[in-house]
């Protein structure tokens, strides 16, 4: 008995809030349509964005562009639904897998890396599945327009001195490395100790002893065993996120086989060997001609997809329930 006495108490006292406190009460952020934004979705969005901000050093996310980019997520949802669009699980297995191995990455290190960039794989599954579904649904809209890229526009977007960067083929080049670490807590004598070790190193490997038995007796990587002091290869703007501007381009002036003096870097000193040097180049016409073609394409999609999201929104009910400022 008193437990459907207590059931009419919070019926009564819920009837006396305002309909917003309430749906606050219970948790609504945003209503789609008969779709919901909980404030716990829109709290965790919020946070994985303003974390990933402060992680690649961009400014702090708006509200309104949070919540934007979930009300969108859930139209695109909805329209690949209705037009029986779909992405397997067996898509994004793919996807997740491909990643690890051309980073030669394991599970674990893989989660780790994820846990680097504040996002988990079950996130990075939802932004790929929202992705593709996005890019097919653009795919049909573009195909039921007949819309096309005439050969005008291709050499037009060719001989744009503009366009240049994207009709070019990126110089890369592989490295190998003696890493020695710099702790945050040396002191400035310890400091100039190490810097001089690093200097010495140097002048052994341009003096003509053996790279990899320098790996072997000072690099401080965990795994030169293993690689041998070989860490990839870079392209210039891969570069840039790990060292100034005027030390890549040292890089990028010296041919294979040259050996960079210690560069510093926030962990310590890097002596670079390269292994490798692919000079950039600029693609001919024909060579760049698919390429071009699917970028301008791509932005027929893009400026299409714009318009259909805006028309979209402006034909379904979106309530927001909770602050935007």
């Amino acid at each position: 008995m008193k437990r459907y006495l207590l059931f009419f108490v919070l019926i009564t006292v819920f009837s006396l809030i305002p309909v917003a406190y309430a749906e606050i009460v219970n948790g609504i952020a945003c209503k789609v349509g008969y779709d919901i934004i909980t404030i716990h979705e829109f709290n965790k969005a919020y946070e994985l964005a303003k974390n990933q901000a402060a992680i690649f050093g961009i400014e702090k996310p708006l509200k309104k562009d949070v919540m934007n980019a979930l009300v969108e997520d859930i139209l695109i949802e909805r329209e690949a639904e209705r037009k029986g669009v779909i992405v397997t699980e067996d898509e994004l297995d793919s996807i997740i897998n491909n990643i690890k191995v051309q980073n030669k990455l394991s599970d674990e290190e893989f989660d780790r890396e994820l846990e680097k960039e504040g996002i988990n794989v079950e996130q990075l599954r939802h932004k790929y599945r929202i992705d593709i579904l996005r890019s097919r649904l653009v795919n049909q809209m573009i195909s039921v327009r007949g819309y096309l890229v005439e050969d005008e526009e291709i050499k037009k977007f060719y001989d744009d001195p503009k366009n240049r960067r994207m009709i070019s083929v990126q110089g890369i080049v592989n490295l190998s490395e003696i890493f020695i670490e710099v702790s945050n807590d040396v002191t400035y004598k310890e400091a100039m100790e190490i810097k001089a070790d690093a200097t010495r190193i140097y002048e052994s490997a341009i003096g003509g002893e053996d790279f990899k038995e320098l790996v072997t007796e000072f690099s401080m990587s965990a795994n030169k065993e293993q690689t041998g002091g070989y860490i990839g290869s870079f392209t210039k703007a891969q570069l840039l996120g790990m060292m100034t501007p005027d030390n890549v381009e040292l890089l990028f002036s010296l041919d294979s086989g040259d050996i960079t003096p210690p560069i510093r870097v926030k962990d310590g000193y890097r002596i670079f060997r390269i292994d490798k040097k692919i000079e950039e180049k600029v693609l001919t016409l024909e060579d760049a001609y698919e390429s071009i073609r699917s970028y301008l394409l791509k932005l027929k999609g893009d400026d299409l997809f714009k318009t259909w999201i805006i028309e979209l929104k402006e034909a379904t009910n979106i309530e927001y329930m909770i602050d935007m400022g």
